[in-house]
Protein backbone atom coordinates (compact mmCIF):
# COMPACT_ATOMS: atom_id res chain seq x y z
CA UNK A 1 0.00 0.00 0.00
CA UNK A 2 2.67 2.39 0.65
CA UNK A 3 4.28 1.39 -2.34
CA UNK A 4 0.90 2.51 -3.91
CA UNK A 5 0.87 5.45 -2.69
CA UNK A 6 4.02 7.08 -3.24
CA UNK A 7 4.03 5.95 -7.08
CA UNK A 8 0.74 7.83 -6.91
CA UNK A 9 2.47 11.00 -5.68
CA UNK A 10 5.28 10.68 -8.22
CA UNK A 11 2.56 9.75 -11.27
CA UNK A 12 0.76 13.69 -9.86
CA UNK A 13 3.69 15.35 -9.83
CA UNK A 14 4.52 13.81 -13.35
CA UNK A 15 1.42 14.98 -14.50
CA UNK A 16 1.46 18.66 -12.84
CA UNK A 17 4.78 19.26 -14.55
CA UNK A 18 4.29 17.14 -18.06
CA UNK A 19 0.47 16.46 -18.43
CA UNK A 20 -0.28 19.05 -21.68
CA UNK A 21 2.74 16.47 -23.78
CA UNK A 22 1.58 13.46 -24.90
CA UNK A 23 5.08 12.24 -24.96
CA UNK A 24 8.67 12.71 -22.78
CA UNK A 25 11.78 11.49 -22.08
CA UNK A 26 14.11 10.10 -19.59
CA UNK A 27 15.73 13.52 -19.64
CA UNK A 28 12.14 15.45 -18.87
CA UNK A 29 11.18 12.94 -16.20
CA UNK A 30 14.36 13.93 -14.48
CA UNK A 31 13.78 17.50 -14.44
CA UNK A 32 10.63 17.06 -12.44
CA UNK A 33 13.01 15.00 -9.75
CA UNK A 34 16.55 16.51 -10.08
CA UNK A 35 17.53 14.97 -6.69
CA UNK A 36 16.98 11.67 -7.52
CA UNK A 37 19.84 9.92 -8.27
CA UNK A 38 19.15 7.73 -12.11
CA UNK A 39 19.45 4.59 -10.54
CA UNK A 40 16.26 5.32 -8.16
CA UNK A 41 15.06 7.13 -11.29
CA UNK A 42 15.04 4.45 -13.72
CA UNK A 43 13.62 1.58 -11.17
CA UNK A 44 10.61 4.20 -10.26
CA UNK A 45 10.07 4.95 -14.14
CA UNK A 46 9.75 1.05 -14.47
CA UNK A 47 7.56 0.64 -11.42
CA UNK A 48 5.33 3.21 -12.86
CA UNK A 49 5.17 1.43 -16.09
CA UNK A 50 4.54 -1.69 -14.64
CA UNK A 51 2.04 -0.47 -12.32
CA UNK A 52 -0.24 0.98 -15.59
CA UNK A 53 0.41 4.80 -14.62
CA UNK A 54 3.01 5.62 -17.68
CA UNK A 55 3.18 3.80 -20.78
CA UNK A 56 6.77 2.65 -22.52
CA UNK A 57 6.10 4.28 -26.45
CA UNK A 58 9.91 2.82 -27.21
CA UNK A 59 13.42 2.49 -25.69
CA UNK A 60 13.52 6.11 -23.45
CA UNK A 61 10.01 7.78 -24.46
CA UNK A 62 7.03 7.66 -22.76
CA UNK A 63 3.61 8.56 -22.37
CA UNK A 64 0.86 8.50 -19.82
CA UNK A 65 -1.55 6.04 -20.07
CA UNK A 66 -4.51 8.10 -21.52
CA UNK A 67 -7.13 5.60 -20.33
CA UNK A 68 -6.69 5.89 -17.25
CA UNK A 69 -8.03 9.15 -17.24
CA UNK A 70 -5.03 11.58 -17.76
CA UNK A 71 -6.51 12.69 -21.73
CA UNK A 72 -9.96 13.69 -20.90
CA UNK A 73 -11.75 13.82 -24.06
CA UNK A 74 -15.27 15.52 -24.72
CA UNK A 75 -17.64 14.26 -26.74
CA UNK A 76 -20.19 15.91 -28.81
CA UNK A 77 -24.19 15.34 -27.52
CA UNK A 78 -24.30 13.16 -30.07
CA UNK A 79 -21.39 11.30 -29.82
CA UNK A 80 -22.38 10.67 -26.22
CA UNK A 81 -25.91 9.48 -26.89
CA UNK A 82 -24.02 7.39 -29.35
CA UNK A 83 -21.82 5.84 -27.22
CA UNK A 84 -24.22 4.84 -24.49
CA UNK A 85 -25.96 3.04 -27.37
CA UNK A 86 -22.93 1.07 -28.62
CA UNK A 87 -21.93 0.24 -24.92
CA UNK A 88 -25.75 -1.55 -24.50
CA UNK A 89 -25.23 -3.46 -27.65
CA UNK A 90 -21.85 -5.00 -26.21
CA UNK A 91 -20.26 -4.74 -29.74
CA UNK A 92 -16.21 -3.91 -30.11
CA UNK A 93 -16.34 -0.15 -31.10
CA UNK A 94 -14.47 3.33 -31.04
CA UNK A 95 -15.43 6.64 -31.72
CA UNK A 96 -13.02 8.69 -33.24
CA UNK A 97 -12.29 11.80 -35.84
CA UNK A 98 -13.56 15.34 -34.49
CA UNK A 99 -14.58 13.94 -31.33
CA UNK A 100 -11.32 12.93 -30.38
CA UNK A 101 -9.92 16.53 -31.24
CA UNK A 102 -12.46 18.97 -31.02
CA UNK A 103 -10.28 20.54 -27.88
CA UNK A 104 -7.77 21.12 -30.20
CA UNK A 105 -9.76 23.16 -32.50
CA UNK A 106 -10.46 26.90 -31.82
CA UNK A 107 -14.01 26.73 -33.49
CA UNK A 108 -15.77 23.70 -32.60
CA UNK A 109 -18.97 23.21 -35.14
CA UNK A 110 -22.12 23.22 -33.85
CA UNK A 111 -22.79 20.17 -35.86
CA UNK A 112 -21.24 17.31 -37.16
CA UNK A 113 -21.43 13.72 -38.30
CA UNK A 114 -20.03 11.31 -35.34
CA UNK A 115 -17.27 8.86 -36.79
CA UNK A 116 -17.63 5.51 -35.56
CA UNK A 117 -14.94 2.63 -36.43
CA UNK A 118 -16.92 -0.84 -36.17
CA UNK A 119 -16.03 -4.97 -36.71
CA UNK A 120 -17.95 -5.93 -40.02
CA UNK A 121 -19.68 -8.93 -38.44
CA UNK A 122 -21.64 -6.19 -36.27
CA UNK A 123 -22.81 -3.67 -38.48
CA UNK A 124 -26.26 -4.78 -39.77
CA UNK A 125 -27.45 -4.94 -35.56
CA UNK A 126 -25.39 -2.14 -35.16
CA UNK A 127 -26.93 -0.09 -37.84
CA UNK A 128 -30.51 -1.43 -37.19
CA UNK A 129 -29.93 -0.01 -33.18
CA UNK A 130 -28.83 3.25 -34.47
CA UNK A 131 -31.47 3.77 -37.07
CA UNK A 132 -34.28 2.75 -34.52
CA UNK A 133 -33.27 5.91 -32.53
CA UNK A 134 -33.48 7.95 -35.65
CA UNK A 135 -30.07 8.23 -36.42
CA UNK A 136 -28.85 9.24 -39.93
CA UNK A 137 -26.50 6.26 -40.97
CA UNK A 138 -24.56 7.88 -43.81
CA UNK A 139 -21.83 5.19 -45.53
CA UNK A 140 -18.40 6.70 -45.67
CA UNK A 141 -18.58 6.39 -49.65
CA UNK A 142 -21.80 9.06 -49.59
CA UNK A 143 -19.93 11.60 -47.31
CA UNK A 144 -19.51 14.01 -50.58
CA UNK A 145 -23.02 13.69 -51.89
CA UNK A 146 -24.57 13.85 -48.45
CA UNK A 147 -22.90 17.31 -47.42
CA UNK A 148 -22.60 18.97 -51.01
CA UNK A 149 -27.09 18.17 -51.46
CA UNK A 150 -27.67 19.15 -47.40
CA UNK A 151 -27.13 22.85 -48.84
CA UNK A 152 -30.28 22.77 -50.65
CA UNK A 153 -32.15 20.48 -48.57
CA UNK A 154 -32.76 20.22 -44.90
CA UNK A 155 -31.38 16.80 -43.35
CA UNK A 156 -31.06 15.31 -40.09
CA UNK A 157 -28.45 16.52 -38.39
CA UNK A 158 -27.78 13.61 -35.69
CA UNK A 159 -25.38 11.63 -38.41
CA UNK A 160 -23.33 9.04 -37.97
CA UNK A 161 -21.03 7.97 -40.13
CA UNK A 162 -19.65 4.01 -40.12
CA UNK A 163 -16.39 2.69 -41.01
CA UNK A 164 -15.67 -1.13 -40.80
CA UNK A 165 -12.41 -1.95 -39.62
CA UNK A 166 -11.31 -5.62 -39.18
CA UNK A 167 -9.33 -4.62 -35.64
CA UNK A 168 -9.94 -2.24 -33.00
CA UNK A 169 -6.25 -2.22 -31.79
CA UNK A 170 -6.08 1.58 -31.85
CA UNK A 171 -8.84 2.26 -29.60
CA UNK A 172 -9.97 1.47 -26.00
CA UNK A 173 -12.98 1.90 -24.03
CA UNK A 174 -14.69 3.24 -27.09
CA UNK A 175 -12.41 5.54 -27.87
CA UNK A 176 -9.65 6.45 -30.08
CA UNK A 177 -6.43 7.55 -29.48
CA UNK A 178 -5.37 11.15 -30.48
CA UNK A 179 -2.89 9.41 -33.62
CA UNK A 180 -6.02 6.76 -34.59
CA UNK A 181 -8.13 10.31 -34.33
CA UNK A 182 -6.13 12.38 -36.63
CA UNK A 183 -5.58 9.85 -39.37
CA UNK A 184 -9.14 8.75 -39.39
CA UNK A 185 -10.36 12.49 -39.85
CA UNK A 186 -7.51 13.13 -42.46
CA UNK A 187 -8.91 10.08 -44.57
CA UNK A 188 -12.38 11.34 -43.87
CA UNK A 189 -11.59 14.40 -45.15
CA UNK A 190 -9.23 14.07 -47.88
CA UNK A 191 -10.73 10.88 -48.89
CA UNK A 192 -14.27 11.22 -48.66
CA UNK A 193 -15.63 14.89 -48.32
CA UNK A 194 -15.99 15.19 -44.60
CA UNK A 195 -17.47 18.70 -43.80
CA UNK A 196 -13.94 20.19 -42.45
CA UNK A 197 -12.04 22.69 -43.89
CA UNK A 198 -8.13 21.31 -44.80
CA UNK A 199 -7.18 24.66 -43.30
CA UNK A 200 -9.20 23.32 -39.55
CA UNK A 201 -7.37 20.40 -39.97
CA UNK A 202 -4.33 22.03 -40.20
CA UNK A 203 -4.67 23.65 -37.30
CA UNK A 204 -5.80 20.77 -35.09
CA UNK A 205 -2.48 19.23 -36.16
CA UNK A 206 -0.59 22.74 -35.65
CA UNK A 207 -2.16 22.58 -31.83
CA UNK A 208 -1.14 18.93 -31.52
CA UNK A 209 2.69 19.32 -32.42
CA UNK A 210 2.84 22.93 -30.27
CA UNK A 211 1.51 20.78 -27.45
CA UNK A 212 3.74 17.71 -27.80
CA UNK A 213 0.53 15.72 -27.91
CA UNK A 214 0.65 13.75 -30.36
CA UNK A 215 3.72 10.93 -31.51
CA UNK A 216 4.31 11.14 -34.88
CA UNK A 217 6.42 7.96 -35.25
CA UNK A 218 2.87 5.85 -33.76
CA UNK A 219 1.56 8.45 -36.34
CA UNK A 220 2.76 7.04 -39.35
CA UNK A 221 2.55 3.37 -38.15
CA UNK A 222 -0.96 3.52 -37.65
CA UNK A 223 -1.37 5.31 -41.64
CA UNK A 224 0.27 2.21 -43.22
CA UNK A 225 -2.39 0.52 -41.34
CA UNK A 226 -4.95 2.59 -43.64
CA UNK A 227 -2.87 3.21 -46.55
CA UNK A 228 -2.13 6.52 -46.40
CA UNK A 229 1.29 6.20 -44.98
CA UNK A 230 2.66 8.40 -47.89
CA UNK A 231 0.76 11.16 -46.73
CA UNK A 232 0.84 11.38 -43.18
CA UNK A 233 4.62 10.85 -43.29
CA UNK A 234 5.47 14.10 -45.67
CA UNK A 235 2.77 16.24 -43.40
CA UNK A 236 4.88 15.11 -40.12
CA UNK A 237 8.59 15.37 -42.06
CA UNK A 238 7.67 18.06 -43.99
CA UNK A 239 9.70 20.89 -42.29
CA UNK A 240 12.62 18.51 -42.43
CA UNK A 241 12.36 18.44 -47.10
CA UNK A 242 14.46 21.02 -48.49
CA UNK A 243 13.33 23.86 -51.02
CA UNK A 244 15.17 21.92 -53.72
CA UNK A 245 13.46 18.66 -53.13
CA UNK A 246 10.02 19.97 -53.45
CA UNK A 247 11.35 22.07 -56.35
CA UNK A 248 12.87 18.45 -57.61
CA UNK A 249 9.74 17.26 -57.34
CA UNK A 250 7.38 20.05 -59.36
CA UNK A 251 9.55 19.35 -61.70
CA UNK A 252 8.99 15.43 -62.06
CA UNK A 253 5.22 16.30 -62.13
CA UNK A 254 5.33 18.77 -65.09
CA UNK A 255 7.63 16.09 -66.67
CA UNK A 256 5.10 13.21 -66.28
Amino acid sequence: MENNKALDQKYQEILEVLGEQATFYVEDLQNVFPDMKKSSLYWNISKLVEEGYLRRIRNGVYSFNEWKGKKTVVLSQIAEKVKDILDETGFDYYISGLDILQKYMLHVPEQYPVIVYIQKESKEEIVDVLRERLYEIIEPFKLRERYETSRYSRQNDEAVVLYVTENLEDGENGLATIEKAFVDLYYAVTRNGYPLALQELVRIYGNLVRLGNIDKKRMISIAAKRGIHYDIRFIAEAKYITEKAREFVDILERNE
